[in-house]
């Protein structure tokens, strides 16, 4: 039953602790407690234990008797009713509060609340019963008797209440549960405005529901109340992060670099960094970049190898190939065989036509892990593309794709291939099932029209380079295609 979970491990160990005590043994009586049934029959007997001083009823001692052998047996059920029957007649805390405990393991909400009801007329105060009250409260739904014992927990203890209202965050889970809990901490933030952990809650939920705008509102005023609550301050910079890289990813530069800037947070400054960074990348601030770079290395020394290679990273953006080239050797200085900065410094070799580095790097990586499908193919294509050392190639290649044969570049790879040993027909399969599988990637376009063309299908190749150009205009791969080929054809 839903919220149980919250109270229900405590009341175990009560129930578990019921039977077990030295002090609270069951007394050997001779009677037999049946399965569920409990006999209405007065029984007569004479106690071992010593029993309060005030007058008893011989029924009322039967029933907590029964209560208490049906414990030791593990007869729950039949310990309830018969305690729920005494708590009715003798008015004993002890008995109330054991009552309300046993019906909470049971997850008997009625039996519960009737437990629990009389218990709160005689202890008002009592934190675990207004727990289990409020138990019964979320469970019905109940707003008005839910924000009522939350209060009276409040006023008691404070850290309670803060600790129950987060826990009541995660426990609920329908559509149902989620509107409860929006309504109940609307009635709370009216009544204790001073409360953070509401406003707190309410931002939890507020995500929950993807009103991110929202929760950041929400968030705000808890740390309005609680400017140090560390909970709250981390929660806040995860909102940012997520508006940041939301922004990022609908080109809105200047929001995200709003957004990632407010994070201060320990824990994701350096990715908020990096983020910056990535952005400023996109605007192609180059200069901004590097003043980050810099900081980062600063502020987090161990980050070095990382720093260097974004910094090759700024470099190679501006196609300064060298300069990226020798902050990649640097790095490999530092951490021979880093697979990263390998992998990076052999696709800076390409550029440079240094392929006897690129070859070395990447075996690098291989004789590290064989199958990494990344350096197969990278090596593979550069072969064939740098080289006629078409045999090689097509190890590289069919080990890769081996490894992966859906992943579309390294189709496209060897589909080129294909194309370079004349093999027009393979070739064209393979780049059409690596366009179908990457719709965007202008090389694998380029790759396929090339193909086309050499089939004779101009048209095609023809139309297929125009309407990729209408997305992408200034395509390196696309302009290289049509200066070289499509310009030069008179139609």
């Amino acid at each position: 039953m839903f919220f149980f979970k919250l109270i229900s491990a405590l009341s175990l160990l009560f129930v578990v602790a019921c039977h077990s005590s030295p002090k609270e043994q069951p007394i050997a009586t001779g009677t037999e407690v049946t399965e569920g049934k409990l006999d209405d029959k007065p029984l007569e007997v004479k106690p071992i234990v010593s029993l309060p001083e005030t007058a008893i009823s011989p029924e009322v001692l039967y029933l907590i008797l029964t209560a208490e052998t049906a414990l030791q047996r593990e007869q729950y059920e039949v310990a309830l009713e018969a305690y729920l029957r005494v708590a009715n007649q003798v008015d004993d805390i002890k008995i109330l509060e054991k009552t309300a405990k046993i019906a909470l393991f049971l997850e008997d909400l009625t039996k519960t609340e009737q437990a629990v009801t009389l218990w709160l007329k005689k202890d008002s105060e009592n934190i675990i019963a207004r727990r289990i009250a409020l138990t019964v409260a979320l469970n019905q739904k109940n707003e008005a008797a839910a924000v009522e014992h939350l209060g009276a927990i409040l006023k008691k203890n404070p850290a309670d209440f803060s600790e129950l209202l987060l826990d009541i965050q995660k426990a609920f889970k329908s559509e149902e549960d989620v509107k409860f809990s929006e309504n109940l901490l609307n009635s709370l933030a009216l009544q204790y405005p001073q409360q953070s952990v509401v406003f707190l809650s309410q931002s939890i939920l507020a995500i929950r529901l993807q009103d991110f705008e929202k929760a950041k509102q929400k968030v705000a005023r808890a740390l309005i109340l609680q400017p140090k609550w560390e909970r709250a301050i981390e929660l806040e910079a995860k909102l940012w992060m997520y508006s940041g890289k939301k922004a990022l990813n609908e080109k809105d530069y200047s929001k995200a670099l709003l957004n990632f800037k407010k994070i201060k947070h320990e824990k994701l400054k350096l990715d908020a960094t990096i983020a910056i960074i990535s952005v400023l990348f996109k605007q192609k601030k180059f200069n901004e970049a590097n003043a980050y770079l810099d900081k980062m290395l600063k502020e987090n020394p161990e980050q070095r190898i990382r720093v260097l290679l974004m910094q090759a990273e700024v470099q190679n953006s501006q196609e300064n190939y060298q300069q990226a080239f020798d902050i990649l050797t640097q790095a490999l200085q530092e951490s021979p065989m880093d697979r990263s900065v390998l992998y990076s410094r052999s696709l800076i070799a390409e550029k440079l036509d240094d392929l006897v580095t690129l070859e070395a790097d990447l075996n690098k990586i291989l004789q590290q892990d064989p199958n990494d499908t990344a350096a197969l193919n990278a090596l593979g294509y550069t072969l064939t593309e740098k080289t006629t050392r078409y045999e090689d190639a097509e190890r590289y290649l069919k080990q890769a794709l081996a490894l992966q044969p859906e992943e579309a570049v390294i189709i496209d790879s060897y589909g080129w291939l294909k194309f370079k040993q004349g093999d027009l027909q393979a070739a064209l399969k393979y780049l059409q099932q690596a366009r179908e599988k990457m719709t965007g990637e202008n090389e694998i376009t380029v790759h396929l029209a090339e193909v086309l063309w050499h089939l004779n299908k101009k048209l095609e190749a023809r139309k297929l380079i125009e309407e990729e150009m209408k997305k992408t205009p200034d395509d390196s791969h696309l302009l290289e295609f049509k200066a070289r080929i499509l310009d030069k054809e008179v139609r």
